[in-house]
Order: C-alpha cells, then sequence, then structure tokens
C-alpha cells in the first residue's frame, strides 16, 4: 500500500512537472541560458579571486612548496578556463540539454502565483545579486533598472524550487525501490531523504552562495570603510585636493573599499565623469556612510564645498561611532552564545569531580 501511495506522488508530481515546464514561454528560456552563461562566468570569478588570493598569501608567508603552488594554479587556471568556455557556449545558444531545462518548471510556478520585484523574497534577493560585487548584475547606470539582476535572481529562485519538486519526485521513486527490495523503515526513509535531498542542495547552493558572498562583501566594506574616509578626511584637512586624497587612499593598502576606489579612478581616467564613477559604486556597495560621502565630494565637484573638511570630519566621526557601536554588539552576541558551552563544560567539571567524590563516600 506505501509503495503505491509513493508511486503515486512521484507520477502525479512528474506529470505536474513536465506540464508546467512546458508551458514556459520563450522568454524564460532565453532568461535561463544567459541566467547559465553568467553562472559559469561567476563561478569562473570566485574560483580567479580564490586563485589572486592565495598566491598573495603565498607571496607573504610562503607556507607551500613553489611545486605545490605550481600544480594548484594550474588546475585552478583549466577550471577557470572550462568556465570561461561554458560561458561562451551558453551565451552563443549551442547548449541547452535536457538538465538546463530543469529551471523552467520553477519559472512557471513563479508566473502562475504572479510573483513580481514587489515579492520582499525577490526584492531582497535581487539587492543581494547587485551587491555581490558582479559587473553583469549591477543596475543600468542611465535609467535605474534592475533587469540583470532581477533576471538572475528569478533563476536562483526558479532553479531552487524546480530542484527540490525534482527532490520529491526522486525520493519517492526511491522509497518504492527500497521497499521492492525488502528494506522497510527507517533504512527506507534515510533512502528517500537523500535523494531529496541531493537536488534540493544542488538547487540551494547557487542561491546560498550568492548570499553568501554578499553578505561577506558588505561586511569586508563596512570594515574597511572606516578607515578609508579617515584617510580621506586627514589629506583633505591637510591641505591636498579631493582628487588626490582619493587616489592617495585607493593605493594605500587592498581593502574592499580601495578597491572599490580604485575602480573609480579607472573609470575617470576612462572619459567618465566623477558622477558617474561614483554611481556605479553606489550599485555595487550598500553604505549608508558611503552614499553620504559621495554626495558630499559630488556636491563639492559641481558646485563648490568651503565646508568639505567639516563635512568629510564629520561623516568620519559618525562612521567610527556606529563603527564601535557594532563591535560592542558584536562582543554581547558571542558572549551569550558562550554562555550555554560554558555551562555545559562547568557541569561536566562539576561530574567529573563530584560522581566519583560520592561514590568514594558511600564506600
Amino acid at each position: 500500500m506505501v509503495m503505491i501511495v509513493w508511486m503515486a506522488i512521484a507520477t502525479i508530481t512528474a506529470l505536474i512537472f513536465i506540464v508546467e515546464s512546458g508551458k514556459a514561454n520563450r522568454n524564460a528560456a532565453t532568461e535561463l541560458v544567459l541566467s547559465k552563461a553568467w553562472s559559469n562566468r561567476f563561478s569562473g570569478q570566485a574560483l580567479r579571486e580564490k586563485k589572486e588570493e592565495y598566491l598573495r598569501k603565498q607571496e607573504k608567508y610562503q607556507t607551500d612548496s613553489p611545486k605545490k603552488i605550481a600544480k594548484k594554479v594550474k588546475e585552478w587556471d583549466k577550471q577557470i578556463a572550462l568556465y570561461e568556455k561554458n560561458d561562451e557556449i551558453y551565451r552563443s545558444g549551442q547548449r541547452f540539454s535536457v538538465l538546463d531545462s530543469i529551471p523552467l518548471f520553477g519559472y512557471q510556478v513563479l508566473a502562475d502565483i504572479k510573483m513580481d520585484g514587489n515579492n520582499d523574497i525577490l526584492r531582497r534577493l535581487t539587492a543581494s545579486c547587485e551587491h555581490t560585487g558582479y559587473i553583469q548584475l549591477e543596475r543600468d547606470q542611465e535609467t535605474g533598472e534592475k533587469k540583470n539582476s532581477s533576471i538572475y535572481a528569478y533563476y536562483l529562485l526558479a532553479s531552487l524550487i524546480s530542484y527540490c519538486v525534482v527532490g520529491v519526485i526522486l525520493s519517492c521513486l526511491l522509497g518504492v525501490l527500497t521497499t521492492a527490495m525488502g528494506n522497510e523503515g527507517a533504512a527506507v526513509m534515510m533512502v528517500m531523504a537523500v535523494g531529496f535531498a541531493g537536488p534540493a542542495i544542488y538547487g540551494y547552493l547557487p542561491y546560498d552562495n550568492l548570499k553568501v558572498k554578499a553578505a561577506r562583501r558588505q561586511e569586508q566594506l563596512d570594515q574597511s570603510f572606516p578607515n578609508s574616509i579617515s584617510k580621506i578626511t586627514l589629506l583633505v584637512i591637510a591641505g591636498m585636493n579631493i582628487s588626490k586624497a582619493i587616489e592617495e587612499t585607493a593605493n594605500s593598502d587592498n581593502s574592499l573599499m580601495n578597491q572599490e576606489l580604485r575602480m573609480v579612478l579607472k573609470e575617470m581616467n576612462n572619459a567618465r565623469t566623477l558622477q558617474e564613477a561614483f554611481t556605479r559604486i553606489q550599485c555595487r556597495c550598500d553604505n549608508r556612510y558611503l552614499d553620504k560621502m559621495i554626495t558630499v565630494i559630488t556636491k563639492s565637484y559641481k558646485d563648490g564645498n568651503l565646508k568639505l573638511e567639516d563635512d568629510l570630519k564629520e561623516i568620519n566621526d559618525e562612521c567610527w561611532l556606529d563603527k564601535k557601536h557594532n563591535v560592542r554588539r558584536m562582543s554581547e552576541s558571542i558572549q551569550n552564545k558562550l554562555f550555554i558551552p560554558t555551562m555545559l563544560m562547568f557541569i561536566g567539571i562539576l561530574v567529573v569531580i563530584v560522581v566519583p567524590a560520592m561514590a568514594g563516600f558511600n564506600l
């Protein structure tokens, strides 16, 4: 009886999956292929960043032998080249397999429930896409539209839904096969759980990786911005013009904020205005003190600002005060998290000491 129920669930779910996937329009397929190309490009960029970080650490600490370093770099270069090749293949429309079409089900489900950019989940995911630092996911500089980031967010959500449903189908089929082989109870449930978890995790990983990257980048930005604004403020107070102050600060170290400032300088050298270059930073970075700094500097460029030094100093003071509060909150959070492990250790020590003592006393 249980086998029949699982087979019925698998069959009905599979039919719904096929029908819904077939209803997806051409626009969904186009966005899917484009997102697959971006996915390969982002994977290649992430691996390239990992390689560069590894080489910087080896140059500084020299923990691995030259032979091991060369072997790792060669493997990474090979994988990066494969990601770049797949990016070109998807972008040219030369590949669209049955497995690639799985997210079409999720696209149609999202269309059926009329999920758009006003939905909280999709809006937050779109914001995470923008703040990953990937150039392809930035807002359109002329219109301010979030077209690319919305497309990729829709793809990630559609993939997650689709692979979870595939997991349900696979789980039921494995349950039928395992039961037919004579197994029952916990053994069957374990196999079914694995069958569901495999596809579900595969669909969730790109979603989670993007959110983690955006959160990590936001944390790095929040940590590095106070140092950058302090240097800019100090140089401006010392009499240096703002352009030179930004340049000196950008080249002072390799923090995320200074990397972004170097991109501003690079774009200004490529005939972009300061306002255009700063607009791109605001698309990639979410920091209210950065927004204030950009407003003050842009105003200084356009209309002149005799109070530039005071304005920068005010932003600097607010920024450092906020950072102190964040550090204090973080320390309190860590203390709260350590309370339970500390109590468990204390109880364990009491057990180790008291139990033998009581046993000896009873003797």
